[in-house]
Protein backbone atom coordinates (compact mmCIF):
# COMPACT_ATOMS: atom_id res chain seq x y z
CA UNK A 1 0.00 0.00 0.00
CA UNK A 2 1.97 3.36 -1.16
CA UNK A 3 1.98 5.95 1.83
CA UNK A 4 0.24 8.84 1.53
CA UNK A 5 2.21 12.49 1.60
CA UNK A 6 1.95 13.35 4.75
CA UNK A 7 3.87 9.85 5.87
CA UNK A 8 6.43 9.71 3.40
CA UNK A 9 7.71 13.19 4.44
CA UNK A 10 7.45 11.98 8.47
CA UNK A 11 9.54 8.76 7.47
CA UNK A 12 12.15 10.46 5.28
CA UNK A 13 12.36 13.19 8.05
CA UNK A 14 12.77 10.75 10.77
CA UNK A 15 15.58 8.27 8.88
CA UNK A 16 17.48 11.62 8.11
CA UNK A 17 16.83 12.22 11.53
CA UNK A 18 17.87 8.72 13.25
CA UNK A 19 21.24 8.69 10.75
CA UNK A 20 22.13 11.73 12.58
CA UNK A 21 20.74 10.56 15.87
CA UNK A 22 22.84 7.03 15.60
CA UNK A 23 26.37 9.43 14.52
CA UNK A 24 25.38 11.44 17.69
CA UNK A 25 25.16 7.96 19.78
CA UNK A 26 28.27 6.37 18.15
CA UNK A 27 29.93 9.88 18.56
CA UNK A 28 29.14 10.11 22.51
CA UNK A 29 29.99 6.58 23.34
CA UNK A 30 33.35 6.67 20.94
CA UNK A 31 34.37 9.53 23.44
CA UNK A 32 33.13 8.17 26.63
CA UNK A 33 35.32 4.84 25.88
CA UNK A 34 38.33 6.78 25.09
CA UNK A 35 37.84 8.63 27.67
CA UNK A 36 37.57 5.71 30.19
CA UNK A 37 40.33 4.01 28.92
CA UNK A 38 42.63 6.68 28.39
CA UNK A 39 41.90 7.35 32.77
CA UNK A 40 42.93 3.95 32.64
CA UNK A 41 46.07 3.46 30.53
CA UNK A 42 46.94 6.97 32.57
CA UNK A 43 46.66 4.47 36.14
CA UNK A 44 48.35 1.89 34.27
CA UNK A 45 51.47 3.51 33.36
CA UNK A 46 51.71 5.22 36.94
CA UNK A 47 51.80 1.77 38.53
CA UNK A 48 53.86 0.17 36.36
CA UNK A 49 56.35 3.61 36.47
CA UNK A 50 56.00 3.09 40.28
CA UNK A 51 56.84 -0.34 40.23
CA UNK A 52 59.56 -0.37 38.19
CA UNK A 53 61.61 1.38 40.66
CA UNK A 54 61.32 -1.27 43.24
CA UNK A 55 62.77 -4.06 41.49
CA UNK A 56 65.86 -5.86 41.59
CA UNK A 57 68.70 -7.93 39.91
CA UNK A 58 70.54 -10.61 41.54
CA UNK A 59 71.81 -13.23 39.72
CA UNK A 60 70.46 -12.60 36.49
CA UNK A 61 67.39 -12.27 38.42
CA UNK A 62 64.55 -9.58 38.69
CA UNK A 63 62.76 -9.69 41.98
CA UNK A 64 61.09 -7.16 43.91
CA UNK A 65 63.52 -5.71 46.30
CA UNK A 66 60.95 -4.28 49.02
CA UNK A 67 58.66 -7.50 49.74
CA UNK A 68 56.67 -5.69 52.36
CA UNK A 69 54.73 -3.82 49.37
CA UNK A 70 53.45 -7.23 48.67
CA UNK A 71 51.85 -7.17 51.93
CA UNK A 72 49.29 -4.01 50.86
CA UNK A 73 45.69 -4.83 49.97
CA UNK A 74 45.88 -3.89 46.32
CA UNK A 75 48.61 -6.98 46.06
CA UNK A 76 46.86 -9.18 47.92
CA UNK A 77 43.36 -8.80 46.92
CA UNK A 78 41.61 -9.13 43.94
CA UNK A 79 38.12 -6.91 44.60
CA UNK A 80 38.60 -3.29 45.08
CA UNK A 81 41.10 -1.69 42.49
CA UNK A 82 43.88 -4.72 42.26
CA UNK A 83 46.88 -4.28 40.95
CA UNK A 84 48.21 -6.98 39.68
CA UNK A 85 52.84 -6.93 39.00
CA UNK A 86 54.50 -9.44 37.28
CA UNK A 87 57.78 -9.53 35.74
CA UNK A 88 59.60 -11.69 33.02
CA UNK A 89 62.81 -12.83 31.65
CA UNK A 90 63.58 -12.01 27.61
CA UNK A 91 62.38 -15.38 27.12
CA UNK A 92 59.06 -15.22 28.82
CA UNK A 93 60.19 -17.23 31.45
CA UNK A 94 58.21 -15.96 34.74
CA UNK A 95 60.99 -14.33 37.95
CA UNK A 96 58.36 -12.69 40.16
CA UNK A 97 55.02 -11.77 40.71
CA UNK A 98 52.44 -9.95 42.99
CA UNK A 99 50.54 -12.61 45.62
CA UNK A 100 46.85 -11.76 44.06
CA UNK A 101 47.71 -13.60 40.85
CA UNK A 102 48.73 -16.85 43.04
CA UNK A 103 48.97 -19.25 40.25
CA UNK A 104 47.96 -17.39 37.66
CA UNK A 105 50.03 -14.84 35.04
CA UNK A 106 49.20 -12.35 32.64
CA UNK A 107 49.48 -12.47 29.05
CA UNK A 108 53.12 -12.26 28.04
CA UNK A 109 53.97 -11.07 24.40
CA UNK A 110 57.76 -12.18 23.91
CA UNK A 111 60.11 -10.29 21.91
CA UNK A 112 58.44 -6.70 22.11
CA UNK A 113 57.02 -4.02 24.34
CA UNK A 114 53.38 -4.15 24.56
CA UNK A 115 50.96 -1.01 25.03
CA UNK A 116 47.52 -1.02 26.57
CA UNK A 117 45.75 -4.05 26.18
CA UNK A 118 42.30 -5.33 27.53
CA UNK A 119 42.09 -8.78 28.63
CA UNK A 120 41.02 -11.58 31.14
CA UNK A 121 41.76 -12.87 34.25
CA UNK A 122 40.05 -15.13 36.01
CA UNK A 123 37.25 -14.51 34.10
CA UNK A 124 37.33 -10.75 34.89
CA UNK A 125 38.09 -7.93 32.78
CA UNK A 126 41.66 -6.06 33.43
CA UNK A 127 43.72 -3.62 31.61
CA UNK A 128 47.32 -4.78 31.34
CA UNK A 129 50.80 -2.89 29.87
CA UNK A 130 54.31 -4.78 29.13
CA UNK A 131 57.41 -1.90 29.12
CA UNK A 132 60.89 -3.73 29.42
CA UNK A 133 63.00 -3.61 32.29
CA UNK A 134 66.54 -1.91 30.89
CA UNK A 135 69.81 -2.31 32.72
CA UNK A 136 71.91 0.16 30.80
CA UNK A 137 70.97 0.35 27.35
CA UNK A 138 69.80 -3.17 26.94
CA UNK A 139 66.75 -4.79 27.96
CA UNK A 140 66.80 -7.74 30.48
CA UNK A 141 62.95 -8.33 30.96
CA UNK A 142 59.77 -7.20 31.32
CA UNK A 143 57.42 -5.79 33.88
CA UNK A 144 53.87 -6.45 33.33
CA UNK A 145 51.28 -4.38 34.87
CA UNK A 146 47.70 -4.85 35.08
CA UNK A 147 44.58 -3.14 36.83
CA UNK A 148 40.73 -4.25 36.66
CA UNK A 149 38.43 -2.50 33.96
CA UNK A 150 35.18 -3.86 34.93
CA UNK A 151 34.21 -0.81 36.43
CA UNK A 152 34.64 0.65 32.83
CA UNK A 153 33.41 -1.73 31.47
CA UNK A 154 30.39 -1.38 33.34
CA UNK A 155 30.13 2.12 32.40
CA UNK A 156 30.54 1.39 28.74
CA UNK A 157 28.24 -1.49 28.49
CA UNK A 158 25.34 1.04 30.68
CA UNK A 159 26.06 3.59 28.65
CA UNK A 160 25.77 1.21 25.15
CA UNK A 161 22.28 -0.40 27.01
CA UNK A 162 21.07 3.00 27.68
CA UNK A 163 21.33 4.49 23.78
CA UNK A 164 20.17 1.57 22.28
CA UNK A 165 17.47 0.85 24.13
CA UNK A 166 16.35 4.88 23.58
CA UNK A 167 17.42 4.70 20.05
CA UNK A 168 14.19 3.02 19.13
CA UNK A 169 12.01 5.29 21.21
CA UNK A 170 13.29 8.27 19.92
CA UNK A 171 13.10 6.88 16.40
CA UNK A 172 9.19 6.34 17.32
CA UNK A 173 9.08 9.58 18.99
CA UNK A 174 10.47 11.32 16.31
CA UNK A 175 7.94 9.78 13.30
CA UNK A 176 5.13 10.65 15.76
CA UNK A 177 6.75 14.39 15.57
CA UNK A 178 7.47 14.39 11.91
CA UNK A 179 3.94 13.23 11.07
CA UNK A 180 2.66 15.89 13.42
CA UNK A 181 4.20 18.45 12.42
CA UNK A 182 4.02 17.05 8.15
CA UNK A 183 0.38 17.36 8.90
CA UNK A 184 0.77 20.37 10.00
CA UNK A 185 2.67 21.84 6.60
CA UNK A 186 0.78 20.11 4.12
CA UNK A 187 -2.59 21.20 5.74
CA UNK A 188 -2.81 24.53 3.30
CA UNK A 189 -2.56 22.00 0.81
CA UNK A 190 -5.61 20.08 1.59
CA UNK A 191 -7.28 23.44 1.63
CA UNK A 192 -6.00 24.49 -1.75
CA UNK A 193 -7.11 20.88 -3.29
CA UNK A 194 -10.86 21.44 -1.52
CA UNK A 195 -11.22 24.75 -3.30
CA UNK A 196 -9.44 23.55 -6.47
CA UNK A 197 -11.67 20.75 -6.53
CA UNK A 198 -14.51 23.42 -6.18
CA UNK A 199 -13.99 25.25 -8.91
CA UNK A 200 -16.06 24.39 -12.09
CA UNK A 201 -16.66 25.82 -15.64
CA UNK A 202 -19.29 27.93 -13.79
CA UNK A 203 -17.06 29.36 -10.86
CA UNK A 204 -13.86 30.41 -12.74
CA UNK A 205 -13.60 33.53 -10.69
CA UNK A 206 -13.06 31.95 -7.50
CA UNK A 207 -9.92 31.95 -6.40
CA UNK A 208 -7.54 30.35 -3.42
CA UNK A 209 -6.51 32.43 -0.07
CA UNK A 210 -3.22 33.03 -0.31
CA UNK A 211 -1.17 31.81 3.07
CA UNK A 212 0.01 34.74 5.31
CA UNK A 213 3.08 33.91 5.07
CA UNK A 214 5.34 34.59 1.99
CA UNK A 215 6.63 30.81 1.44
CA UNK A 216 6.81 28.11 -0.65
CA UNK A 217 3.22 27.56 -0.64
CA UNK A 218 2.24 31.10 -1.08
CA UNK A 219 4.34 31.14 -4.55
CA UNK A 220 2.30 27.50 -5.63
CA UNK A 221 -1.22 29.18 -4.41
CA UNK A 222 -0.18 32.48 -6.67
CA UNK A 223 0.80 30.22 -9.41
CA UNK A 224 -2.21 28.35 -9.53
CA UNK A 225 -4.55 31.62 -9.19
CA UNK A 226 -2.63 33.27 -12.11
CA UNK A 227 -4.02 29.69 -13.53
CA UNK A 228 -7.19 30.32 -13.13
CA UNK A 229 -7.01 33.62 -14.23
CA UNK A 230 -5.78 32.54 -17.58
CA UNK A 231 -8.26 29.72 -17.99
CA UNK A 232 -10.76 32.27 -17.21
CA UNK A 233 -9.51 34.67 -19.88
CA UNK A 234 -9.26 31.97 -22.21
CA UNK A 235 -12.99 30.44 -21.68
CA UNK A 236 -14.02 34.57 -21.76
CA UNK A 237 -12.32 35.09 -25.50
CA UNK A 238 -14.02 31.27 -26.69
CA UNK A 239 -17.15 32.66 -25.63
CA UNK A 240 -16.76 35.74 -27.14
CA UNK A 241 -15.27 34.16 -30.14
CA UNK A 242 -17.96 31.89 -30.02
CA UNK A 243 -20.40 34.88 -29.97
CA UNK A 244 -18.66 36.46 -32.99
CA UNK A 245 -18.08 33.63 -35.07
CA UNK A 246 -22.16 32.96 -34.62
CA UNK A 247 -22.59 36.44 -35.61
CA UNK A 248 -19.85 36.19 -38.77
CA UNK A 249 -21.60 33.28 -40.16
CA UNK A 250 -24.84 34.30 -39.67
CA UNK A 251 -24.61 37.73 -41.64
CA UNK A 252 -23.69 35.59 -44.95
CA UNK A 253 -26.73 32.92 -44.30
CA UNK A 254 -29.04 35.27 -43.56
CA UNK A 255 -28.23 36.94 -46.99
CA UNK A 256 -28.37 34.09 -48.95
CA UNK A 257 -31.67 32.73 -47.06
CA UNK A 258 -33.07 36.56 -48.07
CA UNK A 259 -32.16 36.26 -51.82
CA UNK A 260 -33.52 33.00 -52.32
CA UNK A 261 -36.99 34.18 -50.63
CA UNK A 262 -37.19 36.77 -53.05
CA UNK A 263 -36.06 34.74 -56.20
CA UNK A 264 -38.86 32.35 -55.09
CA UNK A 265 -41.99 35.09 -54.72
CA UNK A 266 -42.70 35.51 -58.22
CA UNK A 267 -40.82 34.73 -61.34
CA UNK A 268 -37.99 36.81 -62.64
CA UNK A 269 -35.90 38.07 -64.96
CA UNK A 270 -32.79 36.26 -66.55
CA UNK A 271 -30.68 39.01 -65.46
CA UNK A 272 -32.36 39.69 -61.99
CA UNK A 273 -31.67 35.53 -61.30
CA UNK A 274 -27.82 36.39 -62.51
CA UNK A 275 -27.61 39.10 -60.14
CA UNK A 276 -29.06 37.23 -57.11
CA UNK A 277 -27.04 34.48 -58.10
CA UNK A 278 -23.93 36.25 -58.12
CA UNK A 279 -24.47 38.20 -54.47
CA UNK A 280 -25.83 34.44 -53.70
CA UNK A 281 -22.24 32.93 -54.65
CA UNK A 282 -20.58 36.50 -53.39
CA UNK A 283 -21.50 35.15 -49.93
CA UNK A 284 -20.49 31.89 -50.25
CA UNK A 285 -17.25 33.00 -51.10
CA UNK A 286 -17.37 35.15 -47.95
CA UNK A 287 -18.59 32.45 -45.56
CA UNK A 288 -16.10 29.77 -47.27
CA UNK A 289 -13.12 32.00 -46.61
CA UNK A 290 -14.23 32.98 -43.20
CA UNK A 291 -14.62 28.74 -42.31
CA UNK A 292 -11.23 28.98 -43.97
CA UNK A 293 -9.64 30.81 -41.53
CA UNK A 294 -11.12 29.19 -38.45
CA UNK A 295 -10.02 26.19 -39.30
CA UNK A 296 -6.65 27.41 -39.90
CA UNK A 297 -6.96 29.52 -36.44
CA UNK A 298 -7.87 25.76 -34.85
CA UNK A 299 -4.84 23.93 -36.73
CA UNK A 300 -2.39 26.57 -35.22
CA UNK A 301 -2.81 24.10 -31.55
CA UNK A 302 -0.83 21.40 -33.03
CA UNK A 303 1.15 22.92 -36.02
CA UNK A 304 4.11 23.87 -34.05
CA UNK A 305 5.21 19.99 -34.01
CA UNK A 306 5.14 19.86 -37.55
CA UNK A 307 6.75 22.82 -38.71
CA UNK A 308 9.10 23.17 -41.81
CA UNK A 309 12.02 24.89 -41.25
CA UNK A 310 14.31 26.00 -44.27
CA UNK A 311 16.14 28.45 -45.88
CA UNK A 312 14.47 31.07 -46.88
CA UNK A 313 14.55 35.13 -48.10
CA UNK A 314 12.40 37.63 -46.78
CA UNK A 315 12.37 39.64 -49.77
CA UNK A 316 11.61 37.73 -51.96
CA UNK A 317 8.35 36.08 -49.52
CA UNK A 318 7.42 40.12 -49.71
CA UNK A 319 7.77 40.33 -53.75
CA UNK A 320 5.33 36.96 -53.68
CA UNK A 321 3.06 38.54 -52.16
CA UNK A 322 2.93 41.83 -53.69
CA UNK A 323 2.87 39.90 -57.16
CA UNK A 324 -0.64 38.24 -55.57
CA UNK A 325 -2.11 41.67 -54.85
CA UNK A 326 -0.91 43.23 -57.64
CA UNK A 327 -4.48 43.62 -59.00
CA UNK A 328 -5.88 45.20 -55.78
CA UNK A 329 -2.29 47.97 -55.52
CA UNK A 330 -2.86 48.47 -59.45
CA UNK A 331 -6.79 49.12 -58.73
CA UNK A 332 -5.94 51.53 -55.99
CA UNK A 333 -2.82 53.26 -57.80
CA UNK A 334 -0.61 52.41 -54.73
CA UNK A 335 2.57 52.98 -55.08
CA UNK A 336 4.76 49.87 -53.09
CA UNK A 337 8.38 51.08 -51.85
CA UNK A 338 10.83 47.89 -50.98
CA UNK A 339 14.02 49.32 -49.19
CA UNK A 340 16.22 46.49 -49.07
CA UNK A 341 20.15 45.92 -48.27
CA UNK A 342 22.24 42.97 -48.56
CA UNK A 343 20.74 40.82 -46.01
CA UNK A 344 21.65 36.72 -44.99
CA UNK A 345 18.71 34.25 -45.78
CA UNK A 346 16.60 33.02 -42.50
CA UNK A 347 15.58 29.55 -41.42
CA UNK A 348 12.35 29.25 -40.99
CA UNK A 349 8.58 28.06 -42.34
CA UNK A 350 8.26 29.54 -45.34
CA UNK A 351 4.36 28.50 -45.28
CA UNK A 352 3.62 30.41 -42.14
CA UNK A 353 5.88 33.17 -43.10
CA UNK A 354 4.28 34.18 -46.37
CA UNK A 355 1.12 33.74 -44.50
CA UNK A 356 2.15 36.29 -42.06
CA UNK A 357 3.22 39.05 -44.64
CA UNK A 358 0.49 37.74 -46.66
CA UNK A 359 -2.19 39.54 -44.23
CA UNK A 360 -0.47 42.32 -43.02
CA UNK A 361 0.46 43.54 -46.52
CA UNK A 362 -3.41 42.73 -47.23
CA UNK A 363 -4.76 44.82 -44.44
CA UNK A 364 -1.92 47.50 -45.81
CA UNK A 365 -3.62 47.65 -49.12
CA UNK A 366 -7.26 47.26 -47.51
CA UNK A 367 -6.91 50.45 -45.68
CA UNK A 368 -4.99 52.89 -47.84
CA UNK A 369 -6.39 55.47 -49.55
CA UNK A 370 -6.13 56.02 -53.53
CA UNK A 371 -2.76 57.24 -54.28
CA UNK A 372 -0.60 57.00 -51.31
CA UNK A 373 2.42 54.42 -50.69
CA UNK A 374 3.38 51.30 -48.80
CA UNK A 375 6.88 51.48 -47.60
CA UNK A 376 8.52 48.01 -46.64
CA UNK A 377 11.35 48.26 -44.89
CA UNK A 378 13.96 45.25 -44.71
CA UNK A 379 17.40 45.62 -42.17
CA UNK A 380 19.34 43.66 -39.74
CA UNK A 381 19.28 44.79 -36.46
CA UNK A 382 21.68 42.87 -33.92
CA UNK A 383 21.99 39.78 -35.80
CA UNK A 384 18.01 39.71 -36.48
CA UNK A 385 15.88 40.60 -39.32
CA UNK A 386 13.53 43.72 -39.22
CA UNK A 387 10.27 43.85 -41.50
CA UNK A 388 8.99 46.99 -41.22
CA UNK A 389 5.39 47.55 -43.22
CA UNK A 390 4.41 50.96 -43.40
CA UNK A 391 1.04 52.42 -44.87
CA UNK A 392 -0.61 55.92 -44.69
CA UNK A 393 -3.98 54.44 -44.32
CA UNK A 394 -7.04 55.14 -41.98
CA UNK A 395 -4.81 54.02 -39.21
CA UNK A 396 -5.72 52.49 -35.39
CA UNK A 397 -7.90 53.78 -32.43
CA UNK A 398 -5.04 54.04 -29.31
CA UNK A 399 -7.65 52.32 -27.02
CA UNK A 400 -7.61 49.46 -29.70
CA UNK A 401 -4.37 48.82 -30.25
CA UNK A 402 -4.34 45.31 -27.49
CA UNK A 403 -6.95 43.81 -29.31
CA UNK A 404 -6.85 43.99 -32.97
CA UNK A 405 -4.92 40.66 -32.38
CA UNK A 406 -7.95 39.32 -30.71
CA UNK A 407 -10.30 36.95 -33.27
CA UNK A 408 -13.06 38.51 -35.00
CA UNK A 409 -12.19 42.08 -33.70
CA UNK A 410 -12.30 44.73 -35.91
CA UNK A 411 -11.15 48.68 -35.05
CA UNK A 412 -14.09 50.89 -35.10
CA UNK A 413 -15.47 48.76 -37.95
CA UNK A 414 -18.95 50.49 -38.00
CA UNK A 415 -16.60 53.53 -39.42
CA UNK A 416 -15.66 51.59 -42.99
CA UNK A 417 -18.25 49.47 -43.47
CA UNK A 418 -17.26 49.95 -47.16
CA UNK A 419 -14.24 47.62 -45.94
CA UNK A 420 -14.96 44.09 -45.82
CA UNK A 421 -13.31 41.50 -43.75
CA UNK A 422 -13.19 39.05 -40.96
CA UNK A 423 -10.96 40.16 -38.07
CA UNK A 424 -9.30 37.32 -38.26
CA UNK A 425 -6.15 37.86 -39.76
CA UNK A 426 -4.05 39.61 -37.42
CA UNK A 427 -5.45 36.67 -35.26
CA UNK A 428 -3.61 33.99 -37.39
CA UNK A 429 -0.41 36.80 -37.91
CA UNK A 430 0.03 36.40 -34.35
CA UNK A 431 -0.25 32.92 -34.03
CA UNK A 432 1.86 32.40 -36.68
CA UNK A 433 4.26 34.78 -35.51
CA UNK A 434 4.39 32.85 -31.76
CA UNK A 435 4.87 29.53 -33.19
CA UNK A 436 7.99 30.85 -35.40
CA UNK A 437 9.54 33.15 -32.32
CA UNK A 438 8.43 36.28 -34.55
CA UNK A 439 7.87 39.40 -32.29
CA UNK A 440 5.18 42.04 -33.33
CA UNK A 441 4.66 45.11 -32.70
CA UNK A 442 2.49 47.72 -33.75
CA UNK A 443 2.40 51.58 -34.05
CA UNK A 444 -0.62 53.90 -35.28
CA UNK A 445 -2.03 57.85 -35.39
CA UNK A 446 -5.36 57.49 -36.10
CA UNK A 447 -5.76 59.40 -39.51
CA UNK A 448 -2.30 58.82 -40.77
CA UNK A 449 -1.47 55.62 -41.31
CA UNK A 450 0.20 52.28 -39.27
CA UNK A 451 3.72 50.62 -39.00
CA UNK A 452 3.87 47.13 -38.22
CA UNK A 453 7.23 45.76 -37.38
CA UNK A 454 8.59 42.12 -37.47
CA UNK A 455 11.43 41.05 -35.70
CA UNK A 456 12.72 37.53 -36.87
CA UNK A 457 14.24 35.47 -34.69
CA UNK A 458 18.60 35.41 -35.51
Amino acid sequence: MPLTFKNRIALHYMLATAALVAAVYLVVFGVVQHRVYKDLDANLHFEAAKHMGELAIRGGEIHFANKDEWQEREHREVQVNPVFIQVNDLRGQLMDRSPNLKTDQLAFTPGQEQPPLSSVLRGRAIRQVQVPVVVGRAPVGYLLAGISSEAAQHVLDSLEMVLLGSFPVVVLVLFGIARLLAGRSIAPIAQITATTNRITRSNLAERIALPPRPDELHTLASAINGLLQRIEEAVEREKQFTADASHELRTPLAVLKGTLEVLVRKPRSAPEYVESIVRGIHEIDRLTHLVDQLLLLARFENHAKGLNRQEITVLSCVHDVLYRHRADINAKHIRVDVQDGDLPPIASDPFLVDLILDNVLANAVKYSPASSTITVGLAEANSRLRCTIRDQGIGICPEDLDRIFDPLYRSDALAHKDIGGTGLGLSIVAKAGALLNIELAVESELGRGTTFTLLFPA
